[in-house]
């Protein structure tokens, strides 16, 4: 059994509890009495939680008798009076001061007296600051939105920053906005079908205490934008590999001679309220004044630079600045194009074309803007819940928007709400465009006036000029040069590199315009290495020799090969090799989808010691063609006193004719010696003859000339 404790206000003082019930004097069953005047303050048990007071019961003697409750420790803090009976009673009162304590005091007059109250003590815990953040990848923009293609995954990461540091049991909680949801700080999500998805991450703590709410759209599936534009694609990493195909996406666009349309996602991307110049405020079947474009715009072959919003869903490059009416008559036999009726012949564009009534609502807006900066600003008209005409009451109001591109002139149109009010001029509505003479124009299947009536919600429509072309697209290496003009590139690299998709465009009016995207091919390292070392050399006699590059991978295979031929079962990670089977080995190691290879030479055999002799008068000299810093030495000793240079291997000092042999060795471990025989040059014939003359003689040299005569003895 638990037994709840009763305070009384006379007890004074401050008490500690997060239990029991407070009374007046009298308690549970008596009444307080006249002329009192007390005061108590209660107070948690807990530093970190805060008192609270339900009253059950309250009655006192009205305007005369007082209870003053104070949000604090004593009479100082902010107090609020409560006098009569249970109309004026404190109800639910709780602390949120520092102290977590109330201070209660009483005071009655001398006259009768009453029940006075009852109020259940309890406590609790305030809440902390929990604020929550999201990160992801792809990076979250600075609008708050992430663009990713249908089925592209995003990994999100959650985190929360708690006041008070306590993160225990706390719930982290994704909300996906396609009725699906996930728990935990992250999560990877991705979304099968094109178009907007709202997605919400909250922090509940271990107290109930809720979080901000992070809210991020996502859109899946955007269309390319109509401004000039290129991608590159996602940078690549390559591990193993060196070649990946580049695939460039752009807007190909032509001249505005011929037109093609096709359904778009739907992404709008403004807002279809507040745009910056409201028109046609609660005026019905109205042209706006006319508008300048700061930007020329191609139509149908024209240079479009002035516009008149209709407020029946269309605008006009033919403008007419006197012309304030704008006609909304037609029917479902006034096909787009067409230059009867006005409702329709006037116009260029129809966003559709229907007859809506912007007097009859207060809600609604038609405003148009120029967003952006050259060269890639657009015109934007909006129409937004604006009544259907004849069906003004039904609550169900159209709202789309036309959005025209500089440079590209292209035409986006999107639909988040198109109604029919059958009962006025059949429900006739038609989207497309036109040329001023009503001659040529284009307009969606089952979207023109003949397929009325029709309704639709968020839809998108994009008219693309398609002429001759007006882009040149090229693939730009990373030194500028033009490497490719097809927007799918195979490329073969071995070291990282950044690649440039160009797109050029001309507009009609012979502006050039320029965009770029890199996309960066980095070669990363493999998962694992294969490392066979330096080249070897070894004598022919030494022990065999293990080459061994096992990467300790159950899944890993290996293939070596000898002078570019497979050796045939070689197939584990180590190799024996024998002398004298010399060559360039080389290794194959595939594992997790990579292979990676080393060559090595290993070499069996002798130190060269080859050398040349060429003779000499007296002996000869010597040429190392082998391994030099051996040592020559005679085969076997001469006997004529010639001597050799064990260095040089220089031999002199021989006589004519004589013949030598002659060794070198080389001072490595493989040593060899290799042996030759030189003889020295023959002397030269020095013969001649001797003719007497009357003083002495002449001479005729009959072997060698060249050289010099002399007396054998002076003469006397």
């Amino acid at each position: 059994l638990s037994f709840s404790q009763d305070y009384l206000i006379s007890q004074g003082g401050t008490i500690n509890t997060c239990s029991g019930t407070f009374y007046d004097s009298g308690g549970s069953a008596g009444n307080y009495a006249a002329n009192e005047s007390y005061s108590i303050t209660i107070c948690s048990e807990n530093s970190d939680q805060m008192i609270e007071l339900d009253f059950t019961t309250f009655s006192t003697q009205t305007t005369v008798d007082y209870l003053t409750i104070y949000n604090g420790p004593d009479n100082t803090s902010t107090g609020t009076v409560y006098s009569g009976n249970n109309t004026n009673s404190p109800g639910f009162i709780a602390a949120d001061n520092t102290s977590g304590c109330l201070t209660i005091e009483f005071v009655s007059d001398g006259a009768a007296s009453t029940t006075g109250w009852a109020a259940t003590i309890s406590c609790y815990e305030p809440c902390q600051d929990v604020t929550a953040t999201v990160e992801s990848t792809p990076e979250i923009s600075s609008s708050g939105t992430i663009e990713v293609d249908v089925d592209q995954e995003i990994s999100f990461i959650g985190s929360g920053v708690f006041s008070n540091g306590n993160d225990s049991d706390a719930v982290y909680e994704w909300d996906w906005g396609d009725g699906t949801s996930a728990v935990g700080l992250t999560s990877q999500k991705s979304y099968p079908a094109a178009g907007l998805y709202n997605v919400a991450f909250q922090i509940t703590d271990y107290n109930d205490c809720i979080s901000n709410i992070v809210e991020i759209q996502v859109i899946v599936g955007a269309e390319t934008p109509g401004n000039p534009y290129v991608s590159a694609g996602d940078d690549i990493t390559l591990v193993c590999e060196t070649t990946t195909q580049l695939t460039a996406e752009f807007l190909e666009i032509g001249l505005t001679t011929s037109y093609g349309v096709r359904d778009i996602v739907y992404v709008p991307p403004f807002p279809f309220n507040g745009l910056a110049n409201s028109v046609n405020t609660n005026i019905d079947d109205a042209w706006d004044s006319v508008g300048s474009l700061p930007f020329d715009f191609c139509f149908f072959g024209d240079t479009e630079t002035q516009f008149q919003v209709g407020s029946n869903g269309l605008i006009r490059f033919d403008v007419d600045a006197g012309d304030t009416f704008n006609e909304w008559s037609f029917s479902n036999s006034d096909n787009i194009p067409t230059n009867s009726p006005p409702a329709v012949g006037e116009g260029n564009i129809f966003s559709p074309v229907h007859d809506i009534d912007p007097a009859a609502s207060s809600g609604e807006e038609i405003a148009w803007e120029i967003i952006g900066e050259a060269p890639n600003r657009v015109l934007a008209v909006s129409y937004y819940n604006v009544p259907m005409y004849g069906c003004t009451t039904s609550g169900d109001n159209a709202t789309h928007m036309i959005v025209l591109y500089e440079t590209t002139n292209v035409i986006d149109i999107y639909i988040e709400n198109k109604p029919i009010c059958s009962s006025w001029q059949g429900g006739v509505a038609a989207i497309g465009i036109q040329n001023d003479a009503g001659t040529q124009g284009y307009s969606p299947d089952g979207r023109n006036s003949s397929d009325s009536p029709w309704t639709t919600t968020q839809e998108a429509w994009r008219f693309t000029p398609t002429g001759e072309s007006v882009i040149e697209f090229s693939w730009l290496d990373s030194s500028g040069n033009v490497i490719s003009t097809d927007p799918e590139l195979d490329v073969n690299i071995t070291t990282t590199e950044t690649f440039t998709a160009q797109v050029i465009y001309t507009n009609c009016n012979g502006d050039i315009v320029e965009v770029t995207d890199d996309v960066t091919v980095t070669i990363d390292d493999p998962p694992f290495t294969v490392d066979l070392g330096d080249d070897q050399n070894w004598c022919l006699d030494s022990d065999d020799i293990i080459l061994d590059v096992d990467i300790e991978s159950s899944s890993a295979t290996y293939q070596w090969i000898l002078d570019g031929n497979i050796i045939t079962g070689e197939n584990d990670p180590s190799i024996t090799i024998s002398s004298p089977n010399s060559g360039e080995y080389s290794v194959i190691v595939n594992d997790q989808n990579c292979d990676v290879q080393d060559v090595v030479n290993i070499t069996f055999g002798e130190e060269d010691s080859s050398f040349e002799l060429t003779a000499t008068c007296d002996g000869s000299t010597a040429q190392i063609t082998g391994v030099t810093g051996g040592s020559f030495a005679f085969v076997d000793p001469p006997a004529d006193g010639a001597v050799i240079d064990a260095t040089t291997g220089e031999v002199t000092g021989g006589d004519y004719g004589n013949s030598y042999g002659i060794s070198y060795t080389t001072s490595g471990s493989c040593w060899s010696t290799t042996e030759l025989e030189s003889t020295i040059l023959e002397a030269d014939d020095s013969s001649f003859e001797l003719t007497a003359t009357c003083d002495g003689s002449t001479a005729q040299i009959t072997g060698v000339t060249g050289g010099s005569f002399a007396f054998v003895d002076p003469p006397a």
